[in-house]
């Protein structure tokens, strides 16, 4: 009877920490939800989604380079509950959430109830998770498919060996990462790499003492071949013929830079902290503290090889490839490993319940790891702004006369002006330069000298001009289109914004202050 009430009361405690972590994850993601201005990339989500099902793909083959699963999903979502800063955002939030009982599983199937509860609220409280769960993109939603697949893995691995198939764990697995898959383009690659590298380390390990005895299931090995084959084939007839399409366009122009340390570095304090500056005092010390429970995560899980070495490959390929890759063509992007701080956070846990033997160390733990925390937390909430496009529009608004012409270096980024220019009530002329949005099927197609005399036509007869400067180094870095109204303007204003130039002309009346904010 004690027992059993023993065990009652374990269970019972799992799952109310894991209800509290989640909802303290819950109330960090919906914090000051619409409260940072819609960035681009947002805009372009709500732009794309807005389209019915079939323009969408229509568009999303032609111009973008992400699948269509989450652009789907918004279009759903926007019919239902509108289309404001909040709203767009809490789709991802939502997801974001979603993925901390599934990692509080998985931790619980490969280490234990402390170690999933652990799990839980580390990422929860992730400055990383929670920037992303705030902004209208997918991440949130590849978060959570991943943390399914993570979930589904676990369980397989450790259910009893028995003779009786389990259905459930294998149609999860199969949904999740083919939703994983229609997330992003990279996962189409990087989950199945990592995932399937991982599970052929632990049955190689399988004869070795370890708690993986889902390995000795009869048919394990086949059953887990179909569900792969299985992944692929419904993402084949989805998406193959666009994935082939936009690859192709990646491989040929794409707009990332080489890999440098810094990225390293600050992939590293993202995993750690987020937001704290990186190469910073703070910084390094936050990742000097994680990847110290790490290394004590892999310590205590090194009596089971299998078990470590499909967590550590979970973790460690994605990033390795996309270094790989990037020798040929850049495509270390931060935003797209997001994912991996799910078998990240499960090892840092891991290291933790191996330090609460020690009571006074492990709380001592976890209070830096709070500081830390908190103070990522408040550099996102605070300090981060990814691009005042509010703050653009409502300049040019509170300026500029009904018909005023709008130009755009970068033609998509039109889309967030006009996101907020729309609550001014004023109509304004708006084009891109070198053309409107999307006429060359192109996201940032780049200004040369042939476009300058359609530019010029553009502008003739027109007193007042606004332009603005966004992403120049890539759509017009020899500073052709300022250059050119130079010669037919004069210029009034510059109002600077991170990432972003308003710039202000007008025909040469009189000699104008020239002025820079």
């Amino acid at each position: 009877m004690v027992r059993w009430w023993a065990r009652r009361n374990l269970l019972g405690g799992y799952a109310t920490g894991v209800l509290v972590a989640t909802l303290a994850g819950a109330g960090l993601r919906l914090a000051a939800l619409p409260a940072k201005s819609v960035w681009l990339d947002e805009a372009f989500s709500v732009w794309m989604a807005q389209h019915p099902p079939a323009e969408l793909w229509a568009w999303l083959v032609r111009i973008d380079h992400h699948p269509p699963l989450y652009y789907l999903l918004l279009h759903g979502w926007l019919g239902r509950f509108g289309d404001g800063p909040a709203a767009i955002r809490a789709l991802s939030a939502l997801c974001s959430t979603l993925a901390i009982p599934l990692l509080a599983g998985a931790g619980r199937a490969l280490g234990g109830r402390r170690v999933g509860l652990a799990a839980a609220w580390m990422l929860a409280l992730s400055p990383w998770q929670v920037r992303y769960a705030q902004e209208s993109r997918m991440y949130g939603l590849l978060t959570l498919a991943v943390a399914a697949v993570f979930y589904a893995a676990a369980r397989l691995l450790t259910q009893p060996a028995s003779r009786k198939l389990e259905l459930s764990p294998w149609l999860l697995l199969v949904a999740s990462q083919t939703a994983a898959m229609l997330s992003h383009n990279t996962t189409t690659v990087l989950l199945p790499v990592a995932l399937n590298a991982g599970m052929a380390g632990a049955w190689g390990w399988a004869r070795h003492p370890s708690s993986l005895p889902g390995l000795r299931s009869r048919g394990f090995v086949g059953h887990w071949i179909a569900a792969q084959i299985g992944a692929l084939l419904l993402w084949a007839v989805v998406w193959l013929p666009g994935f082939w399409r936009q690859a192709q366009v990646v491989d040929a122009r794409f707009w990332l830079q080489p890999p440098a340390w810094t990225d390293l570095a600050e992939y590293g304090q993202m995993l750690a902290a987020g937001f704290l500056p990186v190469g910073s005092l703070l910084g390094w010390a936050a990742l000097v503290l994680v990847m110290g429970l790490v290394i004590g995560g892999v310590y205590a899980w090194r009596d089971t090889p299998g078990k470590l070495g499909f967590v550590l490959a979970l973790w460690l390929i994605p990033p390795l490839v996309e270094l790989a890759v990037s020798v040929r063509r850049p495509l270390f992007h931060l935003p797209s490993l997001i994912w991996t701080a799910l078998p990240f956070t499960l090892l840092a846990a891991a290291g933790w319940v191996q330090l609460a033997r020690r009571r006074a160390l492990a709380a001592g733990t976890a209070a830096l790891l709070l500081l830390g925390w908190g103070l990522g937390l408040r550099g996102y909430f605070v300090d981060f702004h990814k691009e005042r496009w509010d703050l653009a529009a409502a300049h040019v608004a509170a300026a500029a006369q009904p018909g005023d012409l709008v130009l755009f270096n970068a033609s998509w980024v039109q889309l967030p002006f006009a996101y907020y220019l729309r609550d001014s009530g004023l109509t304004l002329a708006l084009h891109g330069a070198p053309v409107d949005l999307f006429d060359r099927g192109e996201l940032e197609p780049a200004m040369t000298a042939a476009d300058l005399p359609a530019l010029a036509s553009r502008v003739q007869g027109r007193d007042q001009v606004w332009l603005v400067y966004s992403h120049a180094w890539y759509t017009d870095p020899g500073g052709l289109i300022p250059a050119e109204l130079e010669r037919h303007f004069a210029a009034v204003e510059t109002f600077r914004l991170p990432g972003i130039e308003v710039r202000h002309y007008t025909r040469p009346r009189s000699a104008l202050p020239q002025t820079a904010r």
